[in-house]
């Protein structure tokens, strides 16, 4: 497994309705992302933060998402930019024990 995890700035609101409807769509389509096992989306409106932490099944398919269509996609929302991405490996055992939502053995 490796998790990205993504930070941008943007200027409007997580309320403002047009950027909503857009992100929506958005959410529809990075669902489908090769290897996506999870994403979790963050924004602290007072900063003008947002960004995203995505979970996925290899290493390659964090990267191809992450170093391919992802910035370009955010480019695309107007007064998004400042994007910083950075990629972890994750340590499953420890993440069992604090309830991390990671997919078990097996499934």
């Amino acid at each position: 497994m490796k998790l990205l995890q993504v930070n941008y700035r943007r200027e409007l609101p997580n309320s403002d309705e047009e950027q909503a409807q857009r992100l929506l769509a958005a959410a529809e389509e990075i669902a489908k992302v090769s290897g996506l096992l999870w994403k979790i989306w963050l924004y602290d409106d007072e900063s003008h933060l947002a960004g995203g932490i995505y979970l996925f099944d290899t290493e390659a398919n964090a990267r191809a998402w992450g170093d391919g269509p992802m910035e370009p996609a955010l480019a695309a929302f107007p007064g998004f930019d400042s994007v910083t991405k950075h990629y972890f490996d994750v340590d499953g055992t420890l993440s069992a024990i604090t309830n991390g939502p990671l997919p078990t053995a097996g499934k």
